[in-house]
């Protein structure tokens, strides 16, 4: 288990980071990801029995399953991240697929075909899994943290990212966007698979700050049903949870009228002395790590 700190805490801080602990295994995929298949031989009969795992990269942390009477397989509830996914049976070689990408919210279907011989002998593949989603109808995209970390941020708050999906329009003087043509309060938001919708009057409680987002997921037509109370569309986001070593930052942003240029209509005059007052400071760290 991760734990990632942050430089701002409060009692609804602490609950947010905390609460997944307690209810994670009743949750379905909001905030995780999921890996299905089928394991067959080279005649493609299924086999039954197969040990299936997925280890994390980042972490080394190692999900592990067994193929049913059909041969299928599930791994659910999977933090997104870089995978290594290996097949073993008795009687072949051991399968090995590595570089499988999985994001907020996604089902990613892996077909494995094993080939006879040792177990000590074993087939590697270095590719990602297939960019077709036949496992869902849902439609949506993904927003990586690199976009999240170098597109600027008026107000530094991720719901103006949300704008980057298709379907997705943010009506001027709008706090919220309007996701699939429904009004901006009727849209769901869940971090870490966390509801932080008020109802009434249709308010976010929360915001992670930016740095601590690692990405989320804008689901805007035909959401599975896992999902729930909405009728516009769902801001799917996961947090950052930390890796096997120590990483950390130390911010501030920093706005003052001092660094501003003078609008060129609006010379300085007896009744118009100073520039327009603009002043922010916005600071904060964040850490994270191992549990030991």
């Amino acid at each position: 288990m991760k734990i990632r700190l942050h430089g701002y805490f409060s009692l609804l801080t602490i609950l947010f980071f905390l609460t997944p602990l307690a209810i994670a295994p009743a949750m379905a995929q909001a905030g995780q990801g999921e890996l299905t298949g089928e394991v067959r031989d080279q005649t493609g009969a299924v086999l039954a029995d197969s040990t299936v795992s997925a280890t994390e990269i980042r972490t080394n942390q190692t999900y592990t399953s067994n193929t049913g009477a059909g041969g299928s397989f599930t791994l659910t509830n999977l933090k997104p991240g870089l995978y290594k996914i290996s097949v073993e049976a008795k009687g072949f070689k051991r399968f090995v697929r590595e570089g499988v990408q999985l994001s907020t919210g996604e089902r990613i279907r892996v077909d494995v075909e094993l080939v006879a011989g040792s177990v000590d002998e074993s087939v590697t593949i270095s590719a990602d899994a297939s960019l077709l989603r036949s496992e869902s109808g849902s439609l949506g995209q993904v927003i990586s943290n690199q976009k999240i970390v170098d597109i600027p941020l008026n107000g530094r708050t991720f719901i103006s990212l949300v704008a980057l999906s298709p379907g997705v329009a943010l009506p001027p003087a709008s706090a919220f966007p309007r996701i699939n043509g429904g009004r901006p309060r009727t849209n769901e938001y869940l971090f870490d698979g966390i509801s932080v919708l008020q109802p009434e009057p249709g308010q976010v409680a929360f915001f992670p700050i930016v740095d601590a987002i690692q990405e989320f997921k804008v689901e805007v037509n035909s959401p599975s049903a896992e999902f729930g109370r909405f009728n516009g569309g769902v801001i799917n986001l996961t947090t950052k949870s930390g890796t096997n070593d120590f990483h950390g930052s130390v911010f501030e942003f920093f706005r003052n009228e001092a660094l501003n240029a003078r609008n060129l209509f609006a010379p300085k005059t007896a009744a118009n002395p100073k520039k327009p007052v603009s002043r922010r400071n916005q600071y904060g760290f964040i850490l994270g790590g191992p549990i030991i």
